[in-house]
């Protein structure tokens, strides 16, 4: 008889990456207030851009990926002085945003998505 491993708490979070397996992931650049996202590399930020849903300044330290509230004036980069507020929109020349993995799309139909290839390397497309 097979012995069973004992469960370690994890048989949720292993069912629940199975399930992320099965979807559809794309790299987004997401709103840190409001949670609205786009596909990274979509919409340029520049100084002035904004979120299209909540209107909040997107160049600004709470959207990059220097910021850090643990380090010295909130940043991984040795950035010259502090900048008091984290949401509004600055002129930083180490701005980098921040990309996210985004795994919450429909479902991958595996054989379609397969054979959809496959048809598309004989037709010219």
């Amino acid at each position: 008889m097979k012995e069973r491993l004992a469960d370690l708490g994890n048989t949720e979070q292993l069912r629940t990456l199975r399930l992320a397996g099965d979807r559809r992931a794309a790299v987004v650049t997401r709103c840190g207030r409001c949670g609205f996202q786009w596909p990274t590399g979509e919409m340029a930020i520049v100084v002035g851009s904004t979120c299209p849903n909540c209107q909040t300044a997107l160049r600004s330290c709470r959207h990059c990926s220097r910021f850090d509230p643990a380090r010295r004036f909130e940043c991984r980069a040795e950035i010259p002085e502090r900048i008091p507020d984290k949401w509004a929109g600055n002129e930083c020349l180490f701005f980098r945003p921040v990309e996210v993995l985004d795994v919450t799309g429909r479902r991958l139909d595996t054989k379609r998505d397969a054979r959809a290839r496959f048809d598309r390397l004989f037709d010219g497309g």
